[in-house]
């Protein structure tokens, strides 16, 4: 019975990255829903069963002479074909149209479960069942993990999570063995439930470990030069912002608030974006740092007029929120040619945002300083409630 708990424990733990994306984004109520697949483990599962089918034939039957050769070969490209799917299914959607990609995933899906298979044949091939979910816990974390990495955009986040489930898989581990288990369970002599309850738990092991893995390698760059470009962060469907776009971010100042304003993307660097900031305040008094927008011109784009920052602005990947349009080509061609757009004046330090207190927050999918959305009222505060906005 302890077994059986402590295997469903694991099963819920590797189907659990499937159903969706792994972090939300900064603002719920901003961006789009983070992309969800409630099917995804009924789909792996029913998948598993088929790849256990063609694969447990290859495993016995082998490379062994011209004919079995090609059976083996043909076993292993419906194998591809049956992984194709599964490995679309937890990509994200500006990767579900790289067919070179998820082919390659399906390719090597498709070993590592051959590789299983091979190592524990005399132990799961006595009983289907337990082939069939040894197979499911191994794609299971191999997919878990590609879209951990698809989607693990906040290093510490997804830090987090492996952390988590390296909670659990020690906790797991304990029960197995205190219950009298092994982890590590010889495949010619070890009952069918012993290598299946094995299998759970190695998996779950990688599935943490490759999480850990992921957030190491993308939290150092992070932490050095700012959020990157790849992968989008959650929530964002056109990505990244075209130079020439019109989005809505979080545009920070040197007193740490930040508000959201409309930015004309300008250019990309490996760790920010040089933007230039819309508002709608009146800068008539101030047209040699501004440029006036008329909404006839901008329809679509802006909802009234507004004016153009002259001054380049630096914003981190992560603080974009969603697309409004392109820019006028007029007005784009004015600002190629004849307007004034200068460098930001030079200050002490980094620009605002880029601190390093600032690049650890954000890791963290938090914001240093306050949101300027907030005003005083009386002797309370209250705050704005903030519009949504579905298309993007």
């Amino acid at each position: 019975m302890q077994a059986f708990l402590a295997g469903a424990v694991l099963l819920v733990c590797l189907s659990a990255p499937l159903i969706g994306g792994v972090q939300q984004p900064r603002l719920r109520t901003k961006r789009l829903t983070p992309e969800y697949s409630g099917g995804a483990p009924f789909a792996v599962g029913f998948g598993s069963w088929v790849m256990w089918v063609l694969v447990f034939p290859v495993v016995r039957v082998g490379f062994t002479g011209t004919r079995n050769t090609w059976i083996c070969v043909a076993l292993l490209v419906l194998c591809v074909l049956v992984a194709r799917p599964m490995v679309r299914m937890v990509a994200p959607a500006r990767l579900k149209g790289s067919r070179l990609l998820v082919a390659a995933r399906a390719v090597g899906l498709c070993c590592v479960l051959a590789g299983v298979m091979a190592l524990l044949d005399a132990g799961v091939g006595r009983q289907p069942m337990a082939g069939m979910t040894v197979v499911y816990a191994t794609a299971a974390a191999v997919l878990g993990l590609m879209r951990a990495v698809d989607h693990g955009y906040f290093p510490l986040v997804l830090l987090w999570s492996a952390l988590q489930k390296a909670l659990l898989a020690v906790a797991t581990g304990y029960w197995i063995d205190h219950t009298g288990g092994t982890l590590v369970p010889d495949p010619d002599d070890a009952t069918a439930g012993a290598l299946l309850l094995a299998v759970l738990w190695w998996s779950t092991v990688g599935l943490s470990a490759g999480c850990a893995v992921a957030a190491a390698v993308r939290l150092v760059p992070w932490l050095r030069t700012g959020p990157p470009a790849r992968p989008a962060p959650p929530g964002v469907k056109s990505w990244p912002p075209a130079v020439g776009d019109v989005w809505t971010a979080e545009l920070t100042h040197d007193d740490n608030n930040y508000k959201e304003r409309p930015v004309l993307v300008l250019e990309h660097t490996p760790g920010f974006v040089r933007v230039l900031g819309i508002t709608s305040v009146d800068k008539s008094g101030r047209r040699h740092g501004y440029l006036k927008l008329h909404l006839s011109e901008w329809e679509g784009v802006l909802k009234k007029d507004g004016w153009l920052n002259l001054e380049i602005a630096h914003i981190p990947y992560c603080d974009f929120l969603w697309r409004h349009g392109e820019c006028p080509d007029r007005v784009w061609n004015l600002l190629c040619t004849k307007a004034d757009v200068r460098e930001r004046r030079a200050k002490v330090g980094p620009a605002p945002g880029f601190t390093f207190h600032h690049r650890l927050r954000s890791a963290m999918n938090k914001h240093v300083g306050h949101d300027a959305r907030k005003v005083r009222a009386d002797a309370g505060s209250r705050v704005r409630q903030p519009w949504t906005r579905e298309r993007v």
